[in-house]
């Protein structure tokens, strides 16, 4: 027999967890044909001189749902070895669209010359943002949640009140209709407006529309730090009442008086699964430090009413001063850890790559570390975000070593060049898993080679009911990552982060190179997951 391709002398790692073994991989038509010995002749042969070969990886928690349209080759993506991400992660998707933050995703394309070429307007529904997608190609695979937070914004707006009954059938309505279009699940960002004015009742009954159609429920929960805790319980109690699988998102625990409470939670959920029979998993990224907007670290109620609202309540001195003390009070201490990394309004360009500290430190006018950071929110009109580094790396690798942890990078597909090169974003977005294998694996010998893979590969598909990915077996789609266990590391940091990792060889989606001796062919052989 004939193959499109063989890979020869490779340490094979097929996905399961099993230990690595010798052999050869043979391609053919898109799937994998021959795993272990092949002995036949092929169009391309490729000695990998014992470099490992693997499923290609799974991104399950990412946000590339507006970057990979402006990036169709998903740099940042690829050429770490991922072939399929999960987007509309934390409660925000693509479609369906709504108010005040549609008109924002139009002006970021527009002002960064890509409205041309991304007319987001047409994404009424997932079906029309996957339709999109496959319309100029992808260079690897895209599924796709539902965000609550689009569902309820789209019924309610950015209002701190309860659905009624009416708006709770419209909500349920345009679940059905995402997960008809084929969205893999419902995703809930319970610390962002509007997710966070949902009472748990809202999210069970969104829940249970989307089990119905064999979904996922994925949760940025509503506290990561004080109540930790108590959200892990409000995720489970969402589990068990809509029966559905619980995919508990970047799983961490912020700020030194919660360190250690990872220990008890993942314990939480192991009894969850013994006892109560919930399917509560969850994923994480390999960092101390977290990122997201910076006008997160304001208050939930002064985003009642959206971005609007806000902005005017930044500009009252009473509601300002109002924000100011629960900014004293209850989100930060440490003005150190507060990073600016991308902001949209060119005059204050001058902030991205330092803390709140560093700005304070040099500030003419001698303003406050609250009163800089409220200004830029408000001059950037809410836009900025930022990196916080508030993590413990023990918890980190405890977190990591656990049988219900698997790897998502809560990153976007970037490039160094044009608009999606801009700013100092969170090295995750380039080399989450390169610093899993190089620094974990390798360096620190946190968890095994194998296990790691399985994190990578078998374990999200598992998750997301994938069975033609994820695992190196005869009739899978050939989605392969090779790469160097040796040499195989992140060269970025987080104030350098836009380097590609190296020790990734060659990185094939349904059969065709997307890497191929470290370098992008600029082909796009992906497709949308539904």
């Amino acid at each position: 027999m004939s193959y499109d391709v063989v890979f020869e002398n490779a340490r094979i790692i097929d996905g399961t967890g099993s230990p690595w073994y010798r052999g050869e991989v043979a391609v053919d038509d898109g799937q994998l044909e021959a795993i272990g010995r092949v002995g036949d002749d092929a169009e391309i042969v490729v000695d990998v001189e014992g470099s490992v070969i693997a499923p290609g990886f799974i991104d399950i928690h990412t946000h590339s749902d507006f970057t990979l349209p402006a990036n169709r080759d998903a740099h940042s993506k690829v050429r770490q070895g991922v072939t399929l991400e999960i987007v509309g992660n934390c409660g925000t998707s693509a479609a369906p669209r709504y108010g005040s933050a549609d008109r924002a995703i139009d002006d970021w394309f527009a002002s960064n010359g890509l409205a041309e070429e991304v007319d987001a307007s047409d994404w009424e529904s997932v079906a029309d943002y996957f339709e999109f997608l496959e319309r100029d190609g992808l260079s690897l695979s895209v599924g796709s949640l539902v965000g609550h937070g689009n569902i309820r914004a789209a019924v309610i707006g950015y209002e701190d009140r309860a659905p009624t009954t009416t708006e709770l059938d419209e909500m349920r309505t345009l679940v059905a209709e995402a997960m008809e279009n084929g969205a893999v699940g419902l995703s809930t960002g319970l610390f962002y407006p509007p997710g966070c004015y949902a009472e748990t009742d809202e999210v069970v009954a969104l829940a249970e529309v989307a089990a119905e159609y064999g979904g996922i429920y994925a949760t940025h929960m509503r506290s990561e730090s004080d109540d930790l805790i108590g959200s892990v319980e409000e995720t489970l109690e969402i589990g068990r009442r809509a029966d559905i699988p619980v995919q508990v998102s970047h799983h961490k625990a912020i700020g030194p008086k919660n360190w250690g409470k990872v220990r008890y939670t993942l314990r939480r959920m192991e009894l969850a699964r013994e006892r109560d029979g919930i399917e509560v998993q969850c994923d994480q990224y390999p960092y101390i430090a977290s990122s997201t907007s910076l006008g997160a670290l304001l208050p939930n109620w002064a985003h009642d009413g959206g971005d609007d609202a806000l902005i005017q309540r930044l500009l009252d001195e009473e509601e300002r001063a109002r924000i100011r003390e629960n900014l004293a009070t209850d989100r930060t201490s440490d003005w150190d850890g507060i990073l600016v990394t991308n902001v949209q309004n060119p005059e204050l360009q001058e902030y991205q790559g330092k803390t709140i500290a560093d700005i304070a430190d040099h500030d003419d006018d001698d303003r406050p570390p609250a009163e800089i950071l409220l200004d830029i929110v408000l001059e950037d009109e809410n836009r900025t975000m930022h990196v916080s580094f508030g993590m413990d790396e023990d918890d980190v690798e405890y977190v990591m070593g656990h049988d219900l942890t698997m790897v998502g990078s809560d990153g976007s597909s970037l490039c160094p060049c044009g608009p999606l090169g801009e700013g100092v974003p969170h090295p995750r977005n380039y080399g989450t898993f390169p610093h899993v294998l190089g620094k974990y694996v390798r360096e620190k010998e946190v968890i095994p080679l194998e296990e790691a893979v399985h994190k990578m590969t078998g374990m999200p598909a598992a998750r997301l009911g994938i069975d033609d990915r994820g695992i190196l077996k005869r009739g899978a789609r050939a989605d392969l990552t090779v790469f160097d266990p040796e040499s195989i590391r992140q060269p970025g940091d987080f104030l350098d982060p836009a380097n590609y990792p190296t020790g990734i060889e060659h990185v094939l989606v349904n059969g065709e190179f997307v890497i191929r001796d470290g370098d992008h062919t600029g082909t796009r052989p992906g497709e949308v997951i539904r």
